[in-house]
């Protein structure tokens, strides 16, 4: 269900009316009317301001209910995986456990088609339900080593950020505990930092800043100490903690705080670490730390900054085509917000160039191309329903 259906249900539900409602969000009631229309996409600020208002989660307003997903043609890989997660020794779904080195090779091919290809939810939905099988099945036969603990880790830290993009934010909670356990185990800083990364990123996306913030800072603080004398990888862990910490602030109400952290402890860690270096799947660098400028600026509702910021960010230093897109989807709401449609479609269709599959899944960018569609003036309206058809909105 579109976002804008979601918040008419929401309301009429909670028996609110437009006026109401619009006026416990700060908004105006034609600014209501239209987003309940489909003729406005909220931005990101305001649609936290109306789900706090209608006394819900902000992912229940983007369609991300879990009783969605096992249905439509895209869906049935994602209940494999929650199947696969509930695989435990004394109920075995599954047996037989690979050899660590061809498990270790199958997980760095799905981590590098989940951030380089265009058909990356194909290749990576199909492989990781029995990865997640054969991975809890060495855990077990290898007495938990810490090897195999690694391992683990890896697999999690990566599910996590794929079954967050293809809409299923509710089955992140228990993957980020896992990838904390199993890190636990590893006993490896660097792997428990990562590791915490992935946990403050979770939080962040089921709305709790405040628990996310402290994570992150607690991680990036635990690291500190290593930091004169680390590695490129130290830096780039921490840096990547120090990101998640900023949108954490910025979503409690501090965007001041969240700017001088990317000031004065990201874009320093980013230039000890360089461009284009990826570590435990925490892409970092100048141009990351960027794109997080322009992230906060969207957050805070800045919409005039993440323009101005956007000019000078160069993606193709960004060697995740997920980061990349995700940027686009920030400018293009920005655009949008300030009017400028002709402006959203041109960086909606520049992130279908690079990854086509995230039209298939994010609702929220969905809701952008089906809020368009009712915009669009004549002299391109064509262009966008075409666009439209072929993403799947105008299917049936």
């Amino acid at each position: 269900m579109p976002t804008g259906a979601l918040i008419r249900l929401y309301r009429i539900d909670r028996r609110k009316s437009t006026v109401s409602l619009a006026t416990h969000a700060g908004i105006t009631v034609r600014y209501l009317e239209m987003i309940e229309a489909g003729t406005k996409t909220p931005s990101i600020p305001v649609l936290r301001t109306l789900a706090k208002a209608l006394g819900v989660r902000t992912s229940a307003l983007l369609g991300e209910a879990p009783s969605e997903d096992h249905e439509g043609t895209v869906n049935p890989r994602l209940a494999k995986i929650e199947r696969a997660l509930f695989t435990y020794g004394t109920v075995p779904l599954e047996t037989g456990a690979g050899e660590p080195d061809d498990l270790a090779a199958r997980i760095r091919v799905a981590s590098d088609a989940w951030y380089t290809s265009q058909t990356a939810y194909t290749d990576v939905l199909t492989v990781l339900p029995g990865l997640i099988v054969e991975i809890e099945e060495l855990v077990r036969e290898s007495g938990r080593s810490p090897e195999s603990c690694r391992l683990a880790y890896s697999l999690y830290h990566l599910a996590r950020g794929v079954v967050k993009h293809a809409g299923r934010i509710d089955l992140c909670g228990i993957i980020a505990d896992r990838t904390m356990r199993y890190a636990e185990e590893a006993e490896d800083l660097l792997t428990l930092a990562a590791a915490s990364w992935t946990l403050g990123q979770t939080i962040l996306s089921d709305d709790m800043p405040h628990g996310a913030l402290d994570v992150a800072m607690l991680g990036a603080e635990k690291l500190e100490p290593s930091l004169p004398d680390g590695t490129p990888e130290h830096h780039s862990i921490y840096g990547g903690l120090i990101l998640c910490a900023a949108i954490a602030a910025t979503r409690i109400g501090d965007p001041w705080r969240a700017r001088e952290l990317l000031r004065d402890k990201a874009m320093p860690a980013a230039q000890r670490v360089g461009e284009g270096q990826n570590y435990h799947n925490i892409f970092f660098g100048p141009t990351n730390v960027s794109i997080h400028a322009v992230s906060v600026s969207l957050e805070a509702g800045d919409m005039s900054d993440v323009v101005r910021l956007a000019d000078d960010v160069d993606i193709s230093k960004v060697a995740s085509m997920e980061r990349r897109c995700t940027h686009l989807y920030h400018v293009a709401k920005a655009y949008e917000c300030k009017g400028n449609d002709t402006a959203v479609f041109v960086h909606l269709r520049m992130a279908e160039q690079l990854r086509p599959q995230d039209f298939r899944y994010k609702q929220d960018v969905r809701g952008m191309v089906a809020a368009l569609i009712k915009r669009a003036k004549p002299s391109y309206a064509s262009e966008v329903r075409e666009f439209a058809g072929r993403i799947g909105l105008l299917d049936g």
